[in-house]
């Protein structure tokens, strides 16, 4: 497939502005719709002045539907419910969907599991390449140092994030816990206030700071006595989770149906 056509809902946000700007920009992908909530401004303007670029005679509309005409794949960054209406549709329509949305509930995982028996979706707490091989050396660094070593994950967005800790430290974490056949939901430990009593040594630990625009900091502590590792990863441009998401959706208009991490796409070639 050499052009790929791509819906992107909640198209005037900061991820969705970001999406079209690339879009725009490379001959492989072209816009099939872009939509926003019926009562926002932006209902009626034409995709490419939203993002300052040249008109491409094609409007912001209002309508959910419109997305599943003419289009391989949706990539969504919006929110856990409306993600999952989306979901559904491509299921009843055949159509791709790349998934960045985080906060999503295990229930919604679940339904994702069993959409993906029909369609390809690319589903992802992070789609920054970085980040995907952090997890990677986050799970081969547990691996090696085993329950001796204490594992804290450190995460910091902007104070407009609505859900905590991230999505992305969530990946880390779970990283971690795999590699040493723990169950993340039991060992996690989030909130640490007044006297909590000393740390289990199986525990992995969560710090959330919010403030300002920053865009999105994960690091990874391995400590032991006398000694400590980090392994860290910076964001300071939300365009590289749109670089990632277009790749994902780019290799999902043609994969197999099946639920894929940015790591299956990269690893099967994407």
């Amino acid at each position: 497939m050499n052009k790929i056509s791509i819906s992107i809902p909640g198209c005037n946000g900061r991820m969705g502005k970001t999406l079209i700007s690339l879009i725009l920009e490379n001959p492989k992908y072209e816009i099939a719709s872009a939509t926003c909530l019926p009562n926002e401004v932006e209902v009626g303007i034409d995709i490419g002045l939203l993002v300052g670029k040249n008109k491409i005679n094609k409007e912001v509309n209002a309508e959910p539907l419109s997305m599943f005409k003419s289009s391989h794949v949706l990539i969504d960054f919006t929110a856990p419910d409306a993600t999952m209406f989306h979901a559904k549709e491509c299921y009843n329509n055949d159509m791709s969907i790349v998934i960045g949305t985080t906060g999503l509930s295990d229930d919604q995982e679940k339904e994702l599991l069993f959409l993906s028996k029909k369609i390809p979706i690319v589903y992802s707490a992070n789609f920054s390449i970085g980040v995907t091989l952090l997890s990677k050396l986050v799970s081969n660094a547990s691996k090696t140092l085993g329950f001796d070593w204490d594992i804290e994950v450190l995460e910091m967005h902007h104070k407009q994030k609505i859900d905590s800790p991230s999505g992305t430290a969530l990946l880390l974490g779970k990283s971690a816990a795999d590699a040493r056949h723990q169950e993340l939901s039991k060992v996690k430990s989030v909130s640490r206030d007044g006297l909590v009593g000393k740390r289990k040594a199986d525990e992995i630990g969560f710090a959330v700071l919010r403030g300002g625009d920053v865009v999105g900091e994960h690091s990874v502590l391995f400590c032991n006595s006398g000694e400590r590792i980090e392994l860290a990863h910076k964001a300071t441009d939300r365009s590289i989770f749109a670089s990632g998401a277009l790749r994902a959706s780019y290799w999902a208009a043609n994969a197999e149906p099946g639920l894929y991490s940015l790591s299956d796409v990269l690893e099967n070639g994407g």
